[in-house]
C-alpha cells in the first residue's frame, strides 16, 4: 500500500477547467494479511521488502498456540516460493499446509478482497499528507475490517471464493 497520485474525475464550473493539486510523495508500505472463513483476520504491516525471513515470521505468529493445522492458500508472490519458505514449511507440516492457487488469477483469493475493501471502500481515495499518515490510516482501516467479521466471511461467498469456504 502506497503513496502515489491518484487520477480521478472531478467537477467544475462552466467554462473553467478544474485544477486539482497533487503531491509527489512517494512511499509505502508492505503488508501481508490472512482471513479466515470463520472471519478471523491477521495482519503485518512492514516498512521495506517482504521477503522469506518476513513471511516466515509472519506464518509463525499465525500458527503459535494452533490447536490444528493452519490451511495457507497464497498467491505466486516470489517469497511464498522461497526455499527457505519451503524449508520452514516442511519442518513445520504438523501445523501448516500451504497450497497454491493458479497463477494471476486473485478473484481465487478471499484474501485480496482485504485489500479490494481497504483500496476501494476505506482510504483509496483519501488524500495522505505523509508516510506515517498512511500508517495510520492503514492501521485504523485494517483494524475496523479485523472487526468486521461478517464482512471477511463474506469474501468466501464470492462465485470465485466459494470451494475456500470450509478451508481456510
Amino acid at each position: 500500500m502506497g503513496i502515489m497520485t491518484r487520477h480521478g474525475r472531478t467537477w467544475g464550473m462552466s467554462g473553467e477547467t478544474p485544477v486539482i493539486k497533487a503531491s509527489m510523495l512517494r512511499g509505502g508500505y508492505n503488508v501481508l494479511s490472512v482471513v479466515t472463513s470463520e472471519g478471523e483476520m491477521n495482519y503485518s504491516i512492514k516498512d521495506g521488502t517482504v521477503n522469506g525471513k518476513r513471511y516466515i515470521g509472519f506464518l509463525g505468529e499465525l500458527i503459535a498456540g494452533r490447536k490444528r493445522p493452519l490451511i495457507v492458500l497464497a498467491d505466486h508472490a516470489t517469497f511464498h516460493h522461497s526455499k527457505q519458505v519451503r524449508d520452514y514449511v516442511r519442518a513445520h507440516r504438523s501445523q501448516l499446509r500451504v497450497f497454491f492457487l493458479p497463477k494471476r488469477a486473485p478473484e481465487y483469493n478471499p484474501d485480496e478482497q482485504v485489500w479490494n475493501e481497504v483500496k476501494n471502500n476505506r482510504i483509496g481515495k483519501q488524500p495522505v499528507k505523509n508516510k506515517e499518515d498512511l500508517k495510520t490510516r492503514l492501521t485504523s482501516a485494517l483494524d475496523s475490517l479485523k472487526q468486521n467479521t461478517q464482512r471477511i466471511t463474506s469474501f468466501f461467498h464470492l462465485p470465485d471464493t466459494q470451494y475456500a469456504e470450509g478451508v481456510a
